[in-house]
C-alpha cells in the first residue's frame, strides 16, 4: 500500500500553475476506461494513515470485479501533512469541477483550528466538496470499527489512541503512533486486515454519534449520501444537512464524531449486503 499514494501523486503528467488547480491541463475522467465506474477523489490532512486507509478500501472494494467505483487519493507529493484549508485546495487541484470530491480533516484542538475549520468547510461548500470531519481525530474512525466511543474529549486524542492500542481485536495497533515510518501510523499488514469486515460496525457506531450530537437536533437518518450535483448548486444549510447534522450545529462542537461513514455508505460499504 505504500506505493499507491506515490502512484496517485498529483503532478505526474500534469502541469500545475496555481495551488487551486486553475490552468491545469486535465484529461477528463470520462476518457479513462469504463465510464460507468464512479471515480471519487479524496484528499486528507494525514500523510500516512488516511492515505493507507483509502488505498485499503480501494484495493479491497474498488478494484474487485464488478465494482462500480474507484477511489483516487490526491497525494500532495510530500509527507508533511496538510491543514484543513489545504486539504480542500488539494482535492480541487486534482479533480475537475464536475468530479466527485471529498476532504478528510480533523478537529485536533491542540492545533489551533477554531477559525480554520469553518473557513475550510465554507470553501468546500462553494466548490462542491463533501467534508468528512472527525472529532477529535481520524483515529476515532478506526476505533469505531472495534467499539463505540461516546466520551467528549474536547478535541484531544489521548483516550482514543489508548483505547485503539489496547483493544483486543485491534491487531497490530499496540504501538500505533509510537514509532516512525510505517510502524508508526501506517495501516499495512495486521492493522489493515483488522479493519476489514468490521465496516458495518464502524458505520453503525458513527451514525449513532450523529444522533447523540450535543446540539440535540442532529440525526443520521437525515444524512444525504448522494453526490453533490455541481458546485454552488445548494445553499450552505443544505450542504450541512448532508452530514445528518442540523444547519445550526457547530462542527467544532460535534464531540465525538466522524463523518467518514458517509463515504463508505455512499458506495455501499458497511451497509446491508456488504
Amino acid at each position: 500500500m505504500t506505493t499507491r499514494g506515490q502512484r496517485d501523486a498529483p503532478g505526474r503528467g500534469r502541469r500545475r500553475n496555481r495551488p487551486d488547480g486553475a490552468g491545469m491541463l486535465r484529461r477528463p475522467v470520462s476518457s479513462y476506461g469504463d465510464r460507468s465506474r464512479r471515480v471519487i477523489y479524496v484528499a486528507a490532512e494525514g500523510a500516512k494513515t488516511e492515505r493507507d486507509y483509502i488505498a485499503l478500501l480501494n484495493d479491497t472494494y474498488g478494484e474487485r470485479d464488478g465494482s462500480r467505483f474507484r477511489l483516487h487519493f490526491c497525494h500532495p507529493g510530500h509527507d508533511n501533512g496538510l491543514r484543513p484549508e489545504q486539504v480542500v485546495d488539494q482535492v480541487l487541484a486534482v479533480a475537475g469541477p464536475g468530479d466527485e470530491k471529498w476532504a478528510f480533516f480533523d478537529r485536533d484542538a491542540g492545533d489551533a483550528r477554531e477559525g480554520e475549520i469553518p473557513r475550510a468547510m465554507h470553501r468546500a461548500h462553494r466548490n462542491g466538496v463533501q467534508v468528512a470531519l472527525s472529532h477529535p481525530s481520524f483515529e476515532l474512525w478506526l476505533l469505531l470499527h472495534f467499539q463505540q466511543f461516546t466520551s467528549q474529549e474536547n478535541g484531544f486524542s489521548r483516550e482514543v489512541l489508548k483505547r485503539l492500542r489496547g483493544h483486543k481485536d485491534a491487531k497490530g495497533y499496540e504501538g500505533y503512533d509510537q514509532q516512525s515510518g510505517d510502524r508508526g501510523k501506517g495501516l499495512g499488514g495486521q492493522r489493515g486486515r483488522a479493519l476489514l469486515d468490521r465496516e458495518r460496525t464502524a458505520v453503525r457506531n458513527a451514525r449513532k454519534l450523529v444522533s447523540l450530537c450535543p446540539y440535540g437536533e442532529c440525526s443520521a437518518r437525515h444524512a444525504d449520501l448522494t453526490p453533490i450535483p455541481a458546485p454552488r448548486t445548494e445553499p450552505y444549510e443544505d450542504w450541512t444537512r448532508r452530514t445528518g447534522h442540523a444547519p445550526g450545529c457547530d462542527p467544532l462542537k460535534r464531540d465525538p464524531s466522524s463523518d467518514v461513514w458517509r463515504l463508505l455508505a455512499s458506495v455501499g460499504i458497511g451497509t446491508e449486503g456488504t
